[in-house]
């Protein structure tokens, strides 16, 4: 297997780990009691793919730089291995936002978990609706 298609598979991992799926609670509807709400630090999905695929190339660049024939190769895997984790870590974290949970007991007895992205008007033991991942008071 060739260098490149080593890094080009390593990056498509990568790709496909950084898939997000939607927030909790995005697709529901209906009205509750708010039970609790909790401040959250999300990390960034597009800085921790860029970070990754960042640290797989420079790390994968500075292990070419060891060893010769298979010891240079296990040496650049190893490296982008290393690279892609640390830069991923560090382009999640810089790239975090704040979130708010806000814990939701629904009128039919569910207690729902729904994630929001600006802060809460609402407070435990006030009555809300929520559609589509917006929870306001009602």
């Amino acid at each position: 297997m060739t260098r490149l298609a080593r890094i080009a598979s390593l990056l498509f991992a990568f790709v496909l780990a950084a898939c997000a799926s939607p927030p909790p609670g995005a697709n529901v509807v209906g009205n509750g009691t708010v039970n609790g709400i909790s401040e959250i630090r999300e990390a960034s999905q597009g800085g921790s793919l860029a970070g990754s695929i960042g640290g797989a190339v420079v790390g994968g660049a500075i292990g070419s730089l060891f060893g010769g024939g298979t010891g240079r190769t296990i040496s650049t895997g190893v490296g982008a291995a290393v690279g892609a984790g640390a830069g991923g870590q560090a382009g999640a974290t810089a790239g975090a936002v704040t979130a708010w949970d806000v814990s939701v007991r629904f009128d039919d007895g569910i207690d729902r978990l729904i994630r929001v992205y600006q802060q809460p008007t609402v407070r435990p033991g006030s009555r809300v609706r929520v559609q589509n991942g917006v929870v306001s008071p009602l």
